[in-house]
């Protein structure tokens, strides 16, 4: 707010409390909000947890996972006919765009899963991990935006669990032998190959998982066609593939991080660091950067051959990824922000 409140959106004080508080005076430096869109009013999404989330930019076009999922029951979809991903203008949060894939009835959870951005073909296509077990790709909305709310056009779909139910999802709840995927995790784009993680669920799900790798060139339903390899892994994965040198690392729910040769799907090697990981690896300089959320931190080498090259261990639960920018390694755990830079 220190140039004005430029709008349309002036209520920046009702924003900085809870409802059931009075509003404050917002005054400089806090944040002026130009926009705001009510995913529950404008697209009728029912919120669940959505800690995965993130915005996918791709100039003033925002895709965004609605985070539709279950009621509080855990039984029922709170709306089954709401979209899970969405685009919107950046500059004045108009929507753009949403699926039409009727994902809603096949949701076990919530949509989790961040979408990313490839080209594939001269083609611009956004790929999204569907709550559904389900990988998307869409065509990326043109430069030049719609004026009218257009539906996003599938180019291809790839169901990673092809053998489990599809109807009536909620009665596997609790059961950890059977039941339906999720995509949790954003997929990832490389040398025209999509990487991926799914399975069951980390708190309600069977305990079975998968990474995958699917040709990215190919269009339709491409489930029994564009596969390249499957790597099973035996407990829940909530994680997004970090691929270096010519490797695949993951974590998964019973705590290990996995290495698998990203051109054949080979397992080199599986460490486990704690009882849980729920965040990904960081890939940066030849290592990878890894948490637990016991507290254990690890730096390993991106190497075929397992090299655990530094381990500590922080006071709090770590829930997220390692970020490195500008030199700084951040890590968050439940309670602190740290940051971490050599030699400082």
């Amino acid at each position: 707010l220190v140039d004005g409140n430029d709008g349309p959106f002036m209520d920046e004080g009702r924003l900085m409390t809870p409802l059931d508080k009075p509003p404050l005076e917002p005054v400089p430096p806090d944040a002026d909000v130009i926009w705001r869109f009510d995913m529950r009013a404008e697209v009728g999404m029912y919120p669940h947890d959505s800690p995965f989330t993130a915005i996918l930019l791709d100039g003033d076009c925002l895709y965004v996972n609605t985070g539709n999922g279950v009621d509080n029951t855990h039984v029922k979809v709170g709306n089954p006919e709401a979209p899970c991903l969405i685009a919107l203008d950046k500059r004045t949060g108009r929507l753009l765009a949403k699926d039409n894939e009727h994902i809603g009835p096949r949701i076990f959870h919530a949509t989790w899963a961040p979408s990313s951005l490839g080209v594939v073909k001269n083609q611009r296509l956004v790929f999204f991990g569907g709550p559904d077990g389900v990988c998307y790709a869409f065509k990326a909305l043109p430069t030049r935006l719609p004026e009218t709310t257009q539906t996003l056009e599938r180019v291809w779909r790839f169901d990673c669990d092809p053998d489990a139910p599809k109807e009536d999802v909620h009665r596997y709840s609790n059961n950890t032998r059977e039941g339906p995927s999720q995509i949790m995790a954003m997929p990832v784009f490389h040398k025209n190959r999509i990487y991926v993680t799914a399975g069951g669920d980390i708190w309600w799900g069977k305990r079975r998982a998968w990474l995958k790798c699917i040709d990215a060139t190919q269009t339709g339903d491409i489930t029994d066609t564009a596969e390249i390899w499957s790597y099973e892994i035996a407990r829940q994965v909530s994680s997004t593939p970090a691929i270096l040198n010519g490797l695949v690392f993951v974590t998964d729910d019973a705590g290990h991080v996995h290495c698998v040769d990203a051109e054949t799907g080979e397992g080199y090697w599986k460490y486990r660091m704690g009882r849980s990981i729920w965040g990904s690896a960081l890939g940066a300089e030849g290592r990878i950067y890894v948490a637990a959320r016991c507290g254990t931190f690890a730096i390993i080498a991106a190497e075929k051959e397992l090299d655990v090259l530094f381990t500590t261990r922080f006071p709090d639960e770590i829930t997220g990824t390692p970020t490195a920018a500008n030199g700084v390694l951040y890590i968050s755990t439940l309670r602190h922000l740290y940051a971490i830079k050599a030699g400082a």
